[in-house]
C-alpha cells in the first residue's frame, strides 16, 4: 500500500494530465452531442404526461403554438397523443426519443384522440438548439481546461483541488447530453455497459457539483474558520456519498429493472437541480462574505472581478429558469428567450483572467514565466541556430563541402557553450527586468548562502539569518524555530513581527508530510491549508499571526526547524520561483545551524568528558591509595567502574597493626548520581570504623543515617567484615550484598548471611534481620568480596559469568599470592566478555590468610 502511495505522489502531474485529457475529450464530445446529434425534434407544442389509471400515463397537448407546426396539423390544446410513427408512447421521454429521429423539416406522423375520436395527422418537424445543455457543456470544458492549468501549478493545494473537481464534476454533469440519445445503446455492442458507466458518473458528478463549489467558496479566498471542525469537513464528503448511492439506486431501478417510473425519477431529478441551485446560492454569498473580509484594495480586486462576474452568472440562471418560463409559453415556442444562459461562460473566464493577471491561486507567475523565459530561450536559441548556420555556410564555400561535416560539429559545439553561457545571462536580465522583486530576493539569499557556511557559533548563524530575511527581504513577519533534541518540541529562536514571545509548536504531521513532498519535489513548502494536518494544536494560532509560509530546515529527511514567513513587501504571499529560492537558502541554513549544534554539541560532551575524568580521579582518590600491610594477611582490591564513575566502593580501614576493616559496597544504578552516593557512604564508613566495633552496630548506624539522606529510589547494599589476626577470626555482615566465598585446599565455601540493603527501612526490620556471623581465620585461605558486576558481566550472546566460574576461579590457588589471583579473574572476565561493553561496575577484595 504504501509503495502504491509513493508510486502515485511520484507520478501525480502525469496522472492529472491523463485525467485531463479523458475529461477535455468527454467536454469536446459532449459539445458535439450538443450541436449535432442532440439537436432536439420541435413541434411546437407541450407534451404534458398525466396518470389516469394506475398502471397508465396519457399525453396530452398544451400550449399548442398558434401558426405553428402542430397547429397547423389540426392539433389543439387537451388532445391526447397516442403514437408517433405509430410506436406506442409509454412517457414523454419515449416519446421524445421517437421523435428526434426525424431528420429537420421532414413530416412525423402522429396518432391523436380527441373526444374518443382518434385521427393521424403529419407534422413537420423543427429542430430545436438547447442553449442551456450547449452553456453546460461549454462552462465544463472551459473549467476543465483552467482548472489543469491551476492543478499542474501546485498539485498539493486544497483550493486548487476543489477548483479541478468542480470542472471535472461539470464535465460529467453533461454527459447527460449523450445517455439521452440512441446511440449509446448501439455503441459497437457496449451500449449497456457504456450507459452503465455513463451513468455512474453522472450521478456522482450531480451528488458531489453543489458540495464542492460549496467547500471551494468556504475555503476560497480565505478558509473560515468553522472548516476546522471535523464534522464539516467529513459532512461535505459523506452527504454527497449518501445521495450518490440513493441516485445511482434510482437510475438502476428505473433503467435496469423498471422497478420504479419514469416519472418519479424526474421528480427526483428535479430536486437534485434545486439543491445545485441552493448550492450556487450558498456559494454566492459564501464569496460576497468573504470579499467583505478581505482588508486591501490589492486582494479585493481580483475578487471583485470574479464576484461580479458570479453575480451575472446567477442572474442568467434566475432568468432561465423562473422569468424566461413566465414570458413565454415554452422553450420549444420561444427558444432564443433562453439564450442569456450563455452567460454562465463568464465565471469560468473571469477566473482565468483573475488567474492569470493578479497572480490568484499561485498559477500566474507559473504561467507568465513558462511564457516569458520560453519565448527568451526559444529566441535567443534561433538567434544562434541562424548565426552558426550562415556562418558553417560561409565557411564552407570558402574552404569547400569536404570539410562540412567537420565544420558543423565543431559549428554546434560553439554553439552550444555559447547558448548555455548566453541563456543564463539573458534570463538573469529577463528576472530583473520583469520580476524586480524576485530578482532583488535571489540576489539577497544567494549571497547569504554563501556567507552562512562560514559563520562560527549558534547565535551568529541565527542573527545573520534574521538580519538577512528581514533587512534583505523587508519582511514584516518572520521567525526561526529550532526543534529541541531532547522534548521534540519545535521553540521560537529569533523572530519579527509576532506577538508571542515563547512560542513553541508541536508538529506531529510534519515528518510525513516531508517525506511525502519530497517525493515530488525537493523545494518543500508549508501553507496555511497544510497547517491543520501538520500543526493541529497551533493551526490558528498560526494563521492568526499572519504566518502564510513554512519552509522546514531539513537534514536528511529529519525536520531541525522552522522558518516562517508573512506575506512579501507587495502584499502576495511566496510561490513559485520565490520557494525555490527559500529552500535553497534554508537548506544552507539548515547544514549551518545542525553544524553549529553538532559542534556546541561536542564542546559540551568533551566539557562532560573532562568533568568525568576529574570525578574519575577524584573517586579513585578516595579509594585506598595503598593496601595496609597486615601480620598474616596478603590483601589485594580494585574497582572497575562500568563509565567514567561508578558506584561500587570498597575500602580497607585499619585500626592498628592486627585489626582491619574489609568493607565491600555496591550502589543500585551507576554513573554520577551512583558515584555521590557512593562517596557519602565513603565519609560515613570512615567516621563509623575509627575505633572497633561489631559489624552489625555500624550497619545499623549507617542504615538510619543513610534512610534519612538517600532518596527513596536508591539504595545501597554493603558487606562488612572485621579482621583480627591477634583472635584467628574474621566477623562479617551482608547488608543484602553479594556473599563471601572462602577457598582453601581446592573447596569453596559460601557464606549467605541475612540482611536488607542500606536505605530502604528506617531501622526495626533492618535491625531484626541483619545477622552478624564469625568464623575462624586459616592459614592459606583466601576470602573474596566482591560486587554483582562480576558474576553478572556479559559476553556477546548475554551470557554471565556467574558465580560459578567465579568459585572454580578461587579453586587451588593456594600457592598464589592475592594479586596473582586478581588478575587471574580479571583476565578471565575480560577474555569471557570478548567485544561486548562492561554492563555493570566490577568491585572485588581479596584477603589471603598467610
Amino acid at each position: 500500500m504504501k509503495k502504491t502511495k509513493e508510486f502515485f505522489i511520484r507520478n501525480r502531474k502525469r496522472f492529472i494530465v491523463a485525467i485531463s485529457l479523458v475529461l477535455i475529450l468527454i467536454a469536446l464530445i459532449n459539445i458535439y452531442f450538443v450541436v449535432e446529434v442532440r439537436v432536439t425534434s420541435n413541434d411546437e407544442c407541450l407534451w404534458i404526461p398525466k396518470k389516469i389509471q394506475k398502471d397508465s400515463v396519457f399525453i396530452f397537448f398544451d400550449h399548442v403554438k398558434v401558426g405553428g407546426v402542430t397547429w397547423e396539423a389540426g392539433i389543439r390544446d387537451r388532445d391526447q397523443l397516442i403514437a408517433i410513427n405509430d410506436s406506442v408512447l409509454e412517457n414523454t421521454f419515449a416519446a421524445q426519443r421517437i421523435l428526434n429521429q426525424v431528420e429537420e423539416g421532414q413530416y412525423a406522423k402522429y396518432t391523436v384522440k380527441r373526444n374518443d375520436k382518434i385521427f393521424t395527422t403529419d407534422v413537420r418537424i423543427k429542430k430545436l438548439f438547447l442553449f442551456p445543455s450547449l452553456a453546460s457543456s461549454l462552462l465544463g470544458l472551459i473549467w476543465i481546461l483552467i482548472g489543469f492549468v491551476v492543478l499542474m501549478a501546485k498539485p498539493d493545494g486544497m483550493v486548487q483541488k476543489l477548483f479541478y473537481g468542480i470542472g471535472a464534476a461539470y464535465v460529467l454533469l453533461s454527459t447527460q447530453v449523450i445517455l439521452q440519445t440512441e446511440m449509446v445503446s448501439e455503441f459497437a455492442g457496449l451500449g449497456p455497459l457504456l450507459t452503465l458507466v455513463l451513468g455512474y458518473l453522472w450521478a456522482l458528478s450531480t451528488c458531489f457539483l453543489p458540495f464542492l463549489c460549496i467547500y471551494f467558496f468556504w475555503t476560497f479566498p480565505k478558509p473560515f474558520k468553522f472548516l476546522d471542525k471535523k464534522w464539516v469537513k467529513l459532512s461535505i464528503f459523506i452527504i454527497p456519498g449518501i445521495l450518490f448511492i440513493g441516485t445511482y439506486t434510482i437510475e438502476l431501478l428505473v433503467f435496469a429493472f423498471n422497478r420504479i417510473s419514469f416519472n418519479s425519477f424526474i421528480v427526483f431529478i428535479n430536486i437534485l437541480s434545486i439543491l445545485i441551485g441552493v448550492a450556487n446560492i450558498v456559494a454566492y454569498v459564501s464569496l460576497f462574505i468573504n470579499y467583505k473580509r478581505l482588508k486591501t484594495k490589492e486582494e479585493r480586486k481580483p475578487v471583485f472581478i470574479i464576484l461580479a462576474a458570479f453575480t451575472l452568472a446567477i442572474a442568467a440562471s434566475i432568468y432561465t429558469a423562473f422569468i424566461a418560463p413566465a414570458i413565454t409559453d415554452t422553450v420549444f415556442n420561444s427558444p432564443e428567450f433562453y439564450t442569456p444562459i450563455i452567460l454562465v461562460l463568464i465565471l469560468p473566464l473571469a477566473f482565468g483572467y483573475a488567474i492569470f493577471k493578479y497572480q490568484l491561486m499561485d498559477v500566474s507567475v507559473v504561467i507568465r514565466n513558462t511564457i516569458t523565459y520560453g519565448t527568451a530561450t526559444i529566441t535567443i536559441l534561433a538567434i544562434y541556430f541562424l548565426i552558426v548556420y550562415f556562418l558553417g555556410q560561409t565557411i564552407s564555400r570558402a574552404i569547400g563541402t569536404e570539410y562540412q561535416g567537420i565544420i558543423a560539429g565543431a559549428a554546434f559545439i560553439i554553439f552550444a557553450i555559447v547558448f548555455q553561457s548566453t541563456k543564463n545571462r539573458f534570463q538573469d536580465f529577463l528576472t530583473q527586468r520583469f520580476y524586480p522583486e524576485q530578482f532583488a530576493y535571489q540576489k539577497v539569499l544567494v549571497s547569504f548562502s554563501n556567507e552562512v557556511s562560514t559563520l562560527i557559533g549558534l547565535d551568529n548563524i541565527l542573527d545573520s539569518m534574521k538580519k538577512t530575511y528581514v533587512d534583505g527581504l523587508k519582511l514584516k513577519t518572520f521567525a526561526i524555530l529550532l526543534k529541541d533534541r531532547e522534548s521534540g518540541k519545535i521553540r521560537l529562536a529569533r523572530s519579527v513581527g509576532l506577538s508571542i514571545e515563547h512560542l513553541e509548536l508541536s508538529a506531529p504531521g510534519l515528518i510525513h508530510f516531508i517525506k511525502e513532498r519530497s517525493l515530488t519535489s525537493p523545494n518543500i513548502a508549508i501553507e496555511q491549508h497544510d497547517y491543520q494536518n501538520i500543526f493541529p494544536e497551533n493551526a490558528q494560532l498560526l494563521i492568526r499571526e499572519n504566518v502564510y509560509t513554512i519552509i522546514p530546515l531539513v537534514i536528511k529527511s529529519k525536520a531541525i526547524g522552522l522558518l516562517l514567513f508573512g506575506l512579501k513587501p507587495s502584499g502576495s504571499q511566496f510561490s513559485g520561483k520565490d520557494i525555490e529560492l527559500l529552500s535553497a537558502s534554508a537548506n544552507q541554513s539548515a547544514i549551518a545551524i545542525e553544524n553549529a549544534r553538532l559542534y556546541e554539541s561536542e564542546a559540551e560532551k568533551d566539557k562532560i568528558e573532562r568533568d568525568l575524568e576529574l570525578a574519575r580521579r577524584i573517586q579513585q582518590g578516595l579509594l585506598p591509595k595503598c593496601i595496609p600491610e597486615m601480620n598474616g594477611l596478603d590483601i589485594c582490591g580494585q574497582m572497575v567502574p562500568a563509565q567514567q564513575v561508578g558506584g561500587d566502593y570498597f575500602d580497607l580501614i585499619p585500626i592498628s597493626d592486627k585489626i582491619l576493616y574489609v568493607i565491600v559496597g555496591d550502589v543500585s544504578g551507576k554513573g554520577l548520581s551512583a558515584s555521590l552516593y557512593m562517596t557519602k557512604l565513603q565519609t560515613m564508613m570512615r567516621l563509623a570504623c575509627k575505633t572497633e566495633r561489631s559489624p552489625k552496630e555500624i550497619l545499623i548506624e549507617i542504615n538510619k543515617s543513610l534512610y534519612e539522606a538517600i532518596e527513596r529510589n536508591w539504595f545501597i547494599t554493603l558487606t562488612l567484615a572485621l579482621f583480627d589476626t591477634e583472635k584467628r577470626t574474621v566477623r562479617f555482615c551482608r547488608a543484602g550484598h553479594m556473599p563471601i566465598l572462602t577457598a582453601r585446599n581446592g573447596t569453596v565455601d559460601v557464606y549467605k548471611t541475612q540482611g536488607l540493603g542500606l536505605g530502604l527501612e528506617y531501622g526495626l526490620i533492618f535491625e531484626r534481620t541483619l545477622i552478624e556471623e564469625e568464623i575462624p581465620l586459616r592459614v592459606g585461605e583466601t576470602y573474596a568480596f566482591f560486587s554483582d558486576g562480576i558474576t553478572e558481566a556479559m559476553n556477546e550472546k548475554k551470557d554471565l559469568f556467574g558465580e560459578d566460574k567465579l568459585t572454580e576461579l578461587l579453586k587451588n590457588q593456594t600457592l598464589r599470592r592475592s594479586t596473582e589471583i586478581m588478575d587471574l579473574v580479571w583476565n578471565e572476565i575480560k577474555s569471557f566478555r570478548g567485544q561486548a561493553p562492561a554492563s555493570d561496575d566490577m568491585t572485588m577484595v581479596l584477603v589471603k590468610v598467610k
